[in-house]
């Protein structure tokens, strides 16, 4: 039998001091999925965006990030992949691990973050 993994969800939130208390409470958890897009400063209070998403993972206690909530869809006022790229660059600068599987595949507990987004950006070009 596999070993259990512990794994929060955020939903769709803003920020919130809570963040802290579930992980001092319920954590370490071994994955974190946070939602990065669409985003606009104005929509701080309900969406977290790549930033949000990276601090709110930093206050939950979790070992690895998942980003959900984004690439489905182009509905931001950015460009499709900024979610994804700054997310991708801010944990690569704070050695964070990220986890990117390409959309439908299955998520191992070994997987390996690539910025797959890019092939899809430079097809479209």
């Amino acid at each position: 039998m596999a070993p259990a993994i512990a794994v929060f969800f955020s939903g769709d939130t803003g920020a919130t001091t809570e963040h802290a208390d579930i992980g001092a409470s319920f954590g370490p958890f071994d994955i974190a999925l946070f939602e990065i897009g669409a985003f606009h400063p104005a929509w701080g209070d309900i969406h977290l965006g790549p930033d949000g998403a990276f601090d709110a993972f930093a206050r939950i206690n979790a070992r690895a990030l998942l980003p959900v909530h984004w690439s489905t869809f182009d509905l931001g006022l950015h460009p499709w992949q900024e979610p994804a790229e700054r997310l991708y660059t801010r944990t690569r600068r704070e050695h964070a691990a990220l986890l990117t599987p390409r959309l439908g595949e299955p998520l191992e507990r070994d997987s390996l973050t690539t910025p797959w987004w890019r092939e899809v950006v430079a097809r479209r070009s």
